[in-house]
């Protein structure tokens, strides 16, 4: 892909990215909630960042936060050749799962 500018040319979207922008949405969602839910039942955010999200902007914060990291995935991959852009959706995905699936045997736990 090449760009002009600051527009990249239109991506097609592989079948491969269709599903991994997917989960990275799914798991985004589920990120959100599930972390609304903890603090909700007075669990403490362990991320440090999204702790001052939280602080700063209440529990919309935490959604704040997820759509700021979420809009730096979309340039990266419109901005990166085919391969890193899908090795951004891969490393999103792959970290959204672990924190949701942590979050969700947390509040099993409860």
């Amino acid at each position: 892909m090449t760009s002009d500018g600051w527009l990249p040319r239109e991506r097609q979207l592989s079948e491969s990215d269709t599903v991994l922008w997917t989960v990275v949405i799914l798991s985004s969602v589920f990120d959100v909630v599930t972390t609304i839910v903890g603090t909700a039942r007075g669990l403490g955010e362990g991320n440090g960042v999204a702790r001052a999200f939280i602080e700063t902007y209440g529990t919309p914060g935490i959604g704040l936060l997820k759509f700021s990291a979420l809009l730096v995935v979309v340039v990266a991959w419109t901005r990166l050749d085919d391969r890193r852009a899908t090795a951004v959706l891969v490393g999103f995905a792959l970290v959204s799962l672990v924190v949701v699936a942590l979050n969700a045997m947390t509040l099993a736990s409860l």
